[in-house]
């Protein structure tokens, strides 16, 4: 197989898609809850009305998704990566030195221009997988979509790491639970629901994996919406009330003849990874059997022939007993620049899994683009159905 230049070009391509691999903050002794069980699969529909609203997400090379917020009185805009594998609340602050180059680029909020702020000043510090940020806390309305959270406790970030030069979005919305917050606060959807914003306690999301569509993706607050997923959810229970973490049966090529993660497996569903990342020597060997190498300058990341990629096959996710295949559509993810295009592969090794488990697996954007993805604190389950695929430009 010819790959060379494809691996020599994934090294000048990536450097976007390898900062959002994995954005899951780390921390100490994440190991399951043995008593936590999954829950049995049910052909359940949540409408879209009430309540629910909508907000429209912008597709970043299928790597990152964001939307807008705004915070404080007046409003003051951000773009924000709406984030299932964390939990806090964080953006640029007016504050922050010259020197840091990352919040120079991006919207800063400025607290003397809110008259709803009120300063805390607690110090706060989040350490990704692929960076850190930090800064004081700080407390003001946030509002989404229309709809105003009171008193948020949130992170005004004075300095980001390098890696987030890369990033369009200026902050991240935390999603996850409240124990995962590294300021030990109220999650903005869990003050959603506490201030009765939302009435029912879930959320989920559409990821559209055509770059070039007029629809990025959707985060339905509250619901879901049918216009973006056809037949039944297959639902999995929280495993550990700290991520959207819940038990994989196994990962299998073609029907079964080649098994991963095969005595069963934690993942996690996590809008803010672009790939699906699991156990090194797992993908490793998982990406040799598809034909795909790895780019040596980028640990964990692989890449197919282009010229191949047709005819691979599906991969399937077994969930509460149900398979959920991925096709090659779904788990190449190729990447355009100045005319070139390179078909990397969907699945990434990374050390995160060594922070959280030995035998987790993070089902991120690949995955979710293919799955319309409910979270529904309520029931603490995650429920998938399949996404329909819109080409609408």
């Amino acid at each position: 197989m010819h790959l060379a230049p494809a691996v020599v070009l994934a090294v000048t391509l990536l450097p976007v898609l390898v900062v959002a691999v994995v954005n899951i903050p780390l921390f100490p002794n994440d190991l399951p809850d043995d008593g936590l069980k999954p829950v049995a699969r049910q052909p359940q529909h949540f409408q879209l009305g009430g309540a629910a609203t909508k907000i429209k997400l912008t597709n970043i090379i299928n790597a990152e998704y964001y939307g807008s917020i705004t915070i404080g009185t007046p409003g003051q805009q951000f773009n924000v990566v709406f984030d299932t594998g964390s939990s806090d609340l964080w953006v640029p602050s007016i504050y922050s030195p010259i020197t840091d180059k990352a919040s120079q680029i991006h919207n800063k909020y400025n607290n003397a221009s809110s008259r709803t702020y009120k300063a805390n000043g607690k110090p706060f510090k989040i350490q990704y997988v692929t960076g850190e940020v930090r800064g004081y806390l700080s407390q003001d309305s946030v509002t989404l979509a229309g709809m105003t959270v009171k008193s948020q406790t949130f992170g005004e970030a004075i300095y980001e790491s390098r890696n987030y030069l890369e990033h369009v979005p200026d902050g991240v919305l935390g999603m996850s639970f409240r124990s995962a917050a590294f300021s030990q606060q109220a999650t903005v959807f869990d003050n959603m629901v506490s201030q009765r914003v939302v009435s029912d306690p879930v959320f989920s999301f559409y990821l559209n994996r055509n770059e070039s569509g007029a629809i990025g993706g959707v985060l339905t607050l509250g619901g879901t919406d049918p216009d973006y997923y056809t037949g039944d959810f297959t639902f999995v229970g929280v495993t550990k009330r700290r991520y959207w973490q819940f038990k994989m049966d196994r990962v299998a090529i073609a029907g079964g003849a080649r098994t991963f993660c095969i005595w069963g497996c934690q993942a996690i569903a996590d809008t803010g990874t672009a790939l699906i990342v699991g156990p090194f020597k797992e993908i490793e060997k998982l990406n040799r059997i598809l034909g795909a190498v790895r780019v040596p300058s980028k640990p964990g990341i692989f890449v197919f022939d282009c010229s191949r990629v047709h005819g691979l096959p599906n991969v399937d996710f077994i969930l509460n007993g149900k398979a959920l295949p991925l096709s090659s559509d779904d788990y190449v993810v190729k990447v355009t620049k100045r005319g070139q295009t390179i078909c990397l592969s969907g699945f990434s090794g990374a050390k995160i899994t060594k922070q959280i488990g030995q035998n987790v697996w993070v089902l991120g954007d690949v995955f979710i683009g293919a799955y319309y993805t409910l979270f529904d604190k309520r029931r603490k389950r995650v429920g998938f159905a399949k996404a329909k695929k819109l080409n609408r430009k």
